[in-house]
């Protein structure tokens, strides 16, 4: 049985692993970032850090190791560190001589300093991606629970941002075509560079409509494309509600995904009831999480629902360290 459970400092070494892996915009491979963000998460969880600077990391651990991780950005767009998009509109132009009408898709660069919740930092060690237990499921799916239990800690719109389509050595085919175009920065270097800096972006891309059509055929078809690596993600988080909307990211041209909080399946399904132990293992799944201890701790369990009563394993009592009669938070998976 794995558990997830809030990251901190101590758990640099395993995290900073996972982020050489993905090394994407909100886990990269950077190890100072990764030191701040255990630091920030740890003060997060604690209730330390207002939602405009709140950052949750979810990490897996199997036999004391960390083996995937999972983040929640509280607000991401916030005054000087907006979140941007290309939106996906279309303008439709009409020739009384032809007597025609044309319709053409374009991008528009928008940004908000009043942004939604985020999810990211989604990755699990490859040789855990196909495992049994349906890893990446677990470390994915706890972040939901944990909004339910906390929704006044976040925003009432969530996004999600797929990676797009990439090329060989970590290059973008639509960042090639337009971002680099009028920044002149390679795409590993921009993408870098906007961890922390965003003001590039708003000053040196266009403000005024890119007509798609402009583009080679290939580009067009990396707009809104997913990558791989992410499609099962992207089937896991359709099935609890999100949907995709006419934006994409602006470096990779990977599509947004929104559900409404309150609206996710998880979160909807979230109960809070005391917890008895089973004689075994059985039943429904279930996500279940406490914050006895003051740390929040989660398992994905065969247990049933019964008269206001959720009845677990042993095993699954001794992970989360709680006792019979003990109230736990717990959704149906």
């Amino acid at each position: 049985m794995f558990l997830i459970r809030q990251a901190g400092p101590a758990d640099f070494a395993g995290v900073y692993r996972l982020a050489k892996l993905l090394d994407s915009y909100n886990l990269p491979a950077d190890p100072v970032y990764v030191r701040r963000l255990l630091k920030i998460s740890q003060a997060s969880f604690q209730g330390k850090q207002p939602r405009s600077k709140a950052e949750y990391l979810f990490v897996l651990e199997r036999e004391g190791k960390i083996v995937g991780s999972s983040l929640i950005i509280a607000k991401h767009g916030t005054p000087g560190r907006p979140h941007l998009w290309f939106a996906l509109d279309t303008i439709t132009k009409h020739s009384r001589t032809l007597k025609i009408r044309r319709s053409h898709q374009v991008l528009r660069l928008g940004f908000t300093e009043n942004g939604p919740t985020e999810v990211g930092g989604l990755v699990v060690l490859p040789r855990y991606r196909r495992h049994a237990d349906r890893c990446g499921l677990q470390i994915s799916f706890v972040r939901f629970l944990y909004m339910a239990i906390h929704p006044d800690r976040f925003e009432p719109e969530v996004l999600v941002e797929y990676r797009g389509a990439m090329r060989k050595r970590n290059t973008s085919l639509f960042w090639e075509r337009v971002g680099r175009v009028f920044t002149g920065l390679p795409y590993p270097k921009a993408d870098r560079l906007s961890v922390t800096n965003k003001e590039f972006i708003r000053s040196l891309l266009p403000h005024e409509p890119i007509y798609c059509a402009l583009l080679p055929t290939a580009v067009q078809h990396a707009v809104g494309a997913i990558h791989p690596s992410a499609q099962r993600a992207a089937g896991l988080l359709r099935a609890i509600g999100f949907r995709p909307i006419r934006q994409i990211e602006p470096f990779d041209g990977g599509p947004y995904y929104t559900a409404r909080r309150r609206e996710i399946r998880l979160v909807r399904q979230m109960k809070q009831v005391p917890v008895v132990r089973a004689k075994r293992e059985s039943g429904a799944y279930f996500l279940v999480g406490t914050e006895r201890g003051g740390s929040f701790r989660a398992v994905v369990a065969r247990g049933e629902m019964a008269q206001g009563w959720l009845f677990l394993g042993q095993e699954s009592l001794k992970r989360l360290n709680v006792y019979e009669g003990e109230k736990v938070y717990g959704c149906p998976i």
